[in-house]
């Protein structure tokens, strides 16, 4: 097994490593320090199942579902599906999801570790998916915006960044709502395996920075998204069918890029690992 980073602030990619059988425990502790260290970690070529997808995964911890339940897999609910497919009139997974600066489940109190995603089928061109390392973006901050931030805490909400972002759905219903409540975390958080310190923010879901007036606290979120989300922190990822990326939730955030929807299918499958509460 070899690791190659793949820019300096972010990413590795796992070379020499078939998935399909199981991992050897000194191979994954290099695997899951290299997560700990670059945030990212690409595997490529791989074949996996989805028992196999959801094997590997268990070895970062617990798995987790969705609330958009309708989209899990029947004999794997720790499977997520994203697609533009439809089958017997219906979808077979979430499409456009993600196409805002996020952190994946960020508006839950114990919000996920990282997740694992799964190419199957993916379109020739675009699709891309972008990935910014929130401790370069931390350690970039001049020391006055540090010394601001460092105490503040914002409010995370599923129900703001659906509205936005699936404007053209229905609507959650009350039992959705009841699952996702708004949730407080803080605006630098640390990593609990390396001590790190990272930004803690995205775009929708972040509704407002608790004790700041709403402007104030508006301009404060666009900065610091801005910042964040700048390229010199980036990776952006082109997909291969086959190509298995793992990140940290905890240190990072990401987005997905439109593709053409109606010429193309696009068929990914995503496992979440269940993460502790940010301080």
């Amino acid at each position: 097994m070899k690791l190659v980073p793949i820019t300096p602030h972010i990413g590795v990619e796992v070379e020499g490593i078939d998935l399909r059988a199981p991992v050897a425990d000194d191979d994954f502790t290099r695997i899951r320090h290299a997560l700990n260290q670059h945030s990212l970690l690409l595997f490529r070529g791989q074949t996996l199942n989805e028992a196999q997808h959801v094997a590997f995964s268990r070895r970062f911890g617990t798995l987790l579902g969705h609330v958009l339940t309708q989209f899990l897999k029947k004999e794997h609910p720790e499977v997520y599906v994203l697609s533009n497919v439809r089958e017997n009139g219906a979808p077979i997974g979430n499409h456009k999801e993600g196409w805002n600066w996020h952190s994946d489940l960020s508006y839950k109190t114990e919000p996920s570790l990282g997740a694992l995603l799964y190419a199957l089928e993916v379109p020739p061109v675009e699709g891309d998916t972008w990935f910014g390392s929130m401790h370069a973006a931390w350690d970039a901050l001049d020391a006055q915006t540090q010394s601001k931030i460092r105490p503040l805490h914002a409010t995370h909400s599923y129900a703001n960044y659906y509205g936005k972002a699936f404007a053209d759905r229905n609507p959650l219903s009350d039992e959705q709502k009841a699952a996702v409540p708004d949730v407080t975390h803080p605006l630098v958080r640390t990593h609990p395996e390396t001590g790190r310190l990272s930004l803690y923010v995205g775009e929708d879901v972040v509704k407002q920075i608790e004790g700041l007036p709403a402007d104030e606290g508006d301009a404060l979120l666009a900065r610091l998204n801005k910042h964040a989300t700048s390229p010199e922190f980036a990776y952006r990822h082109k997909w291969r069918a086959g190509d298995l990326l793992v990140w940290d939730n905890r240190s990072t955030m990401h987005r997905a890029t439109p593709y053409d929807d109606v010429a193309y299918r696009r068929v990914m499958h995503r496992t979440t690992v269940a993460g502790d509460r940010p301080f």
